[in-house]
């Protein structure tokens, strides 16, 4: 059953990638973090600065300005990071379980396949053990 084995082995293919795929966002969703962090500090350092003179709080503004639609970006970006992770998690989840049915039904074949071969041995030994004692029988009565 070739079909199985293929589907088993494509499955845990697609397995691979969409869990390397969402090893990739979670280090770009990381990175979106680090940006957002190393903002707030550089936002709270120009504040503090931007409160020692007129001249550098004329020129907080417009970095504020700036900083604030950075830091909108920044959070989009995160957000959508964010719904990727979960919705190739979900499908991360979906294609395990479809490999584990195949996985389960492929075991389940093989262990069926083997009682029968066991069976069939049985069968024949036992034809053999009667023929076998049939003959004796035979040779004893003659």
């Amino acid at each position: 059953m070739n079909g199985i084995n293929n589907l088993i082995r494509i499955h845990k293919w697609q397995l691979d990638e969409k869990r390397r795929a969402i090893s990739d966002m979670e280090h770009l969703l990381a990175g979106f973090q680090d940006q957002l962090a190393k903002l707030d500090r550089e936002q709270q350092m120009e504040l503090r600065v931007a409160g020692q003179n007129e001249e550098t709080r004329f020129a907080y503004v417009n970095y504020a300005k700036a900083a604030g639609v950075r830091r909108e970006n920044l959070v989009a970006s995160i957000t959508d990071a964010e719904q990727r992770i979960a919705e190739a998690q979900e499908e991360v989840a979906e294609i395990y379980q479809d490999l584990k049915k195949y996985e389960i039904s492929e075991e389940t074949r093989l262990r069926l396949l083997q009682e029968q071969q066991k069976k069939r041995l049985q069968q024949e030994m036992d034809a053999l053990s009667i023929d076998m004692h049939r003959r004796k029988s035979h040779s004893h009565s003659g």
